[in-house]
């Protein structure tokens, strides 16, 4: 039996048909620009130049590594791109191919020295040790697989692991809503977030990077008989359950949301232990079952609850709400996370609201003796707020009081004449 002969020198035409005299063909590794060698002769002992430059007949010695796959890029030799060919490879080798299949690795009770197993099926079995010294398993299907020992080794990042020598395992996007559950026994509050992958911002304020953690089992904090969190007797409270990143490792934490913390998961948060009853009872203190600094943290819901006796936790819970969707898109408004705070603010003098959410202004005094007075709060050159008149002696010790929102990043002045000035902010 005969066959045909391959091509003993490569020939390149160009877009008229003729030879391409002086042409350029630049060889890369498939898919990139990065350089790629093609060798003079089928040794591999000497490469061509990268260009290979095409002889006057339009023909060039290209023998390609046999290991690797190319991209060529074809140039006239005034350096004109006619056309780029990627993914080339060398054809089988047909000696090569039938000394593999004469003696192809076992399948079976004899594990492989060499080989790869591309594809694995098994509908019910049990795999002891399944090792390869040299190779890869792409693939393992099965309806169930009781392993003993399986190794993989590979990169591993925050989404993937990826196996040496081709495939990958990607993690499951994070739940929509966080699964919860809060329950009461003994007088104590524990609350549980059970398994589920979280992504948290880096602990260093100036990163932006984003690691990712499983919570494989279910985690707990118990707030003890005693401890009130802030919450008052009879009185419907709402706490929010963190999930803080302790180097890695997810821990819960529990904050009432009366006591006005920033939870806009954009900053890192320090945590005070919980300390046993009666040792709980701040609705500003975030607590956890041990004291943690300055980790990053998630929002993962929240419970609301009446407790006859504050700091007895007798009565279930009215609402088991875990984050995700729009459930706790109110987190940021007005109100959520602040308090009303005494400040001193000069009339004529412009302020900036820098927090990133809105604040809540308010200017409030009398006048001292009978003048004309007036009062006047304006944000962001609009005129918000107004109190104004004439005092005489019957009347004199006038009262006025000036409030208004101030958007993010807005600026507001509160100017007054004839009148004390005092302010309270809600920020």
């Amino acid at each position: 039996m005969a066959s045909l002969t391959p091509t003993p020198k490569q020939q390149i035409f160009g877009s008229d048909g003729l030879p391409l005299v002086g042409g350029k063909i630049y060889t890369y590794a498939a898919g990139t620009t990065t350089p790629l060698a093609t060798y003079t002769d089928s040794s591999g002992g000497t490469a061509n130049t990268n260009p290979i430059i095409l002889n006057s007949l339009g023909q060039a010695n290209i023998w390609l590594a046999s290991s690797s796959t190319y991209k060529f890029s074809v140039y006239t030799s005034a350096d004109v791109l006619l056309y780029t060919v990627d993914n080339i490879a060398t054809p089988i080798d047909y000696l090569s191919l039938v000394t593999s299949l004469a003696s192809p690795p076992p399948i079976g009770s004899t594990a492989p020295d060499t080989g790869a197993f591309t594809t694995l099926n098994a509908t019910t079995g049990t795999v002891t040790t399944l090792t390869s010294t040299t190779g890869n398993i792409t693939t393992v299907n099965a309806t169930t697989i009781n392993a003993t020992n399986i190794t993989a080794t590979g990169t591993v990042t925050a989404e993937t692991l990826t196996f040496e020598g081709g495939g990958s395992m990607t993690k499951l996007a994070e739940p929509a809503i966080k699964p919860i559950t809060a329950t009461v026994a003994a007088n104590a509050l524990t609350v549980t977030l059970n398994p589920t992958t979280l992504d948290f911002r880096s602990s260093t304020l100036t990163s932006g990077t984003v690691v990712s953690r499983s919570v494989s089992a279910a985690i707990s904090v118990t707030v003890s008989s005693g401890s009130t969190l802030g919450t008052v007797s009879g009185q419907q409270s709402r706490i929010v359950v963190l999930a803080i990143d302790n180097a890695g490792t997810v821990e819960l934490a529990v904050v009432n949301i009366a006591g006005g913390n920033d939870l806009t998961e954009t900053g890192v948060i320090s945590t005070t232990a919980e300390g046993g009853s009666g040792a709980a009872d701040s609705a500003s203190t975030i607590y956890s079952t041990s004291a943690r600094t300055n980790v990053a943290y998630r929002v993962v819901g929240y419970i609301e609850s009446t407790q006859a006796t504050a700091g007895t936790w007798a009565t279930t819970p009215s609402t088991i709400q875990g984050c995700g969707g729009q459930a706790l898109t109110a987190m940021s408004s007005l109100g959520y996370g602040q308090t009303w705070q005494s400040v001193t603010r000069t009339s004529g003098t412009t302020y900036y609201n820098t927090t990133g959410r809105p604040i809540s202004v308010v200017a409030y005094g009398n006048a001292s003796s009978s003048a004309t007075f007036s009062a006047t709060l304006v944000v962001n050159g609009f005129t918000v707020s107004f109190a104004g008149g004439n005092l005489n002696t019957a009347n004199a010790g006038g009262q006025y009081f000036l409030s208004g929102v101030v958007p993010p990043g807005a600026n507001y002045v509160f100017t007054v004449s004839n009148l004390s000035m005092s302010n309270n902010e809600l920020r």
